[in-house]
């Protein structure tokens, strides 16, 4: 009996230490409570493999440095790597010379407001910008004490974020540290196409300066907030099975589409 309590004891110590975490966000009106809330998204993460599932059910997969999205419909996958993004870059290139073609043949007003817009086209590189500012304020949402930030993307206010610390929430899933790998693999992807380089790093940057996880999303339209937040609904421990976190059996591969030649 003694013996068997161990085992007992010693498979529910081993289940614990490989359980993830699951994660729900809910979009919802603050200007009308009356409103029903609609789902979001929907996060598994286990050992630094994560799943996303959007609120329509759509599928994308992050696991060894590569992102798989996943459709249902017809049972196919598509493998995001460095050798796709490389791929990419060179239908963005054929893209690029063709726009610039097009561009030279417009009048000089016309060409001028059309290189300010897409600096790439002219030649240059508009580098994106993140950055994490604490307004000093705090918050409640649904019960969780939370600190507010201010997330301006190149230089304009876009974002204001409700943070609650990973410390405070359950289990022992690092999603800093995933989302650390996550952003190191999609910017050595990125380094095939320089307009998305630093982009997912200082996105990363900022989310890694506020040390916590935003249970708050609201939006900011020319400077004012929006009336619609994401907010995080749940978010509890547990075991996600080994299928959530693996493309499903009988899935086929397909290319990605790359647009006109």
């Amino acid at each position: 009996m003694k013996r068997t309590l161990i085992v007992v004891l010693g498979a529910l110590g081993a289940q614990a230490a490989c359980a993830g975490v699951y994660v729900e966000m809910v979009d919802r009106d603050r200007a009308d409570t009356a409103a029903k809330e609609k789902l979001a998204q929907k996060i598994y993460m286990q050992n630094g493999v994560g799943r996303f599932v959007d609120g329509e059910g759509h599928s994308t997969l992050i696991k060894n440095s590569t992102m798989y999205i996943i459709d249902d419909s017809d049972k196919t996958y598509i493998a995001f790597d460095k050798a796709t993004m490389e791929q990419l870059a060179q239908k963005i290139s054929v893209q690029m010379e063709k726009a610039k073609e097009q561009l030279a043949k417009l009048p000089p007003e016309q060409r001028a407001q059309m290189e300010q817009m897409m600096p790439a086209l002219s030649g240059g590189q508009q580098k994106h910008t993140v950055e994490a500012v604490d307004t000093g304020k705090s918050d409640k949402v649904d019960g969780r004490a939370c600190r507010i930030w201010d997330i301006k993307r190149n230089g304009e206010l876009d974002d204001q974020i409700c943070v609650v610390p990973y410390s405070t929430l359950p289990g022992k899933e690092n999603f800093q540290t995933a989302f650390a790998n996550f952003a190191k693999a999609f910017e050595e992807m990125a380094k095939a196409v320089p307009m998305l380089s630093g982009m997912m790093s200082n996105e990363f940057d900022a989310q890694a300066k506020v040390n916590g996880f935003p249970v708050r999303t609201v939006g900011y339209d020319n400077g004012k907030l929006g009336t619609e937040e994401h907010v995080m609904r749940v978010w509890r421990e547990e075991a996600i099975p080994a299928s959530m976190l693996d493309i499903p059996a009988g899935y086929k591969q397909k290319q990605m589409p790359m647009g006109e030649e």
